[in-house]
């Protein structure tokens, strides 16, 4: 607690920091965290296109429980329009690079670090110097969030100044583990996002697929959590097809010929729809559910 009380400090001291606030727990940590030592800082929410709907709504109650202004960003890209051109947000941010180095030709393009960038990252940092700040307070922690960011974190530090937005991140809880965040959470009595307290895993973009090869799929909570909106995600943005290319490993023409094939999108989703639970690559015969 005292390295990061130093480096808040040292945040105030020497910038004009906003907090970059998300709603879920890491950032409601640090938030209060900031707020007990007396500071009061505005906080910036990037509306992805992609979030719950009461994502917003909660964001606003912790601004006001805490004193803060709250400023909203948002892309002037849609998430379709910076899927089909930069590339779908599957698998992690490295599985991503590592699956295009050999599936070039398969019709699509996947590219989790630059959906981050354009959609959340870019608008963020935009509204950042847009209200007068020139630092990023985040709830980043380094290796316990991702393998990339413990490597970013011994690269950068606590302090890492953004040369491609001319701004400064700053990221005060580096090292602390889950259970850190979990115990001050509850010995501090926390605003905890109504998504988390219903048992969802992370409370970020509805259509993610960063974490889809995993057991704890995005995928496969929204298709359980949000029916309504698991559908619009494979058939409005299109997910479908791409999906089942990665999973079955095929070109996305040979997919979007086998849902035709199987009656149409409306009824594979009605009939399989945990086919589209995971990334995780499964035979092409004898598949059982």
């Amino acid at each position: 607690m005292k390295t990061t009380a130093a480096i808040i400090k040292r945040a105030f001291d020497k910038y004009r920091p906003a907090i970059a606030y998300s709603g879920g727990g890491d950032s409601t940590v640090l938030l209060d965290i900031v707020c007990g030592m007396g500071y009061r800082p505005p906080l910036i929410y990037v509306d992805s296109q992609m979030e719950y709907t009461d994502g917003l709504p909660f964001v606003q109650e912790v601004a006001e429980r805490y004193g803060c202004a709250l400023h909203v960003g948002r892309s002037r890209l849609t998430p379709l329009e910076c899927w089909k051109k930069y590339g779908y947000p599957m698998m992690g941010k490295g599985s991503a690079r590592i699956w295009m180095r050999s599936h070039a030709g398969y019709g699509f393009k996947i590219d989790c670090s630059t959906c981050c960038r354009h959609m959340k990252l870019a608008p963020g940092r935009a509204k950042l110097k847009e209200i007068g700040c020139n630092a990023t307070l985040t709830g980043l922690r380094g290796q316990e969030d991702s393998a990339i960011r413990g490597l970013r974190a011994i690269k950068d530090g606590a302090f890492c100044f953004v040369k491609a937005d001319s701004i400064t991140q700053i990221n005060p809880l580096l090292g602390w583990t889950n259970l850190m965040i979990r115990r001050y959470t509850e010995n501090h009595g926390l605003p905890v996002d109504p998504k988390k307290r219903a048992g969802l895993v992370t409370a970020g973009c509805m259509y993610c697929g960063g974490g889809a090869q995993f057991d704890n799929s995005a995928f496969r909570v929204l298709r359980h959590a949000d029916p309504v909106a698991f559908r619009r995600m494979l058939k409005e943005f299109d997910f479908a097809p791409v999906i089942l290319a990665i999973r079955f490993d095929v070109h996305i023409d040979v997919a979007r010929d086998a849902i035709q094939r199987l009656g149409g999108i409306d009824a594979v989703i009605e009939t399989m729809p945990h086919v589209f639970d995971f990334l995780r690559p499964i035979p092409l015969k004898g598949y059982v559910r």
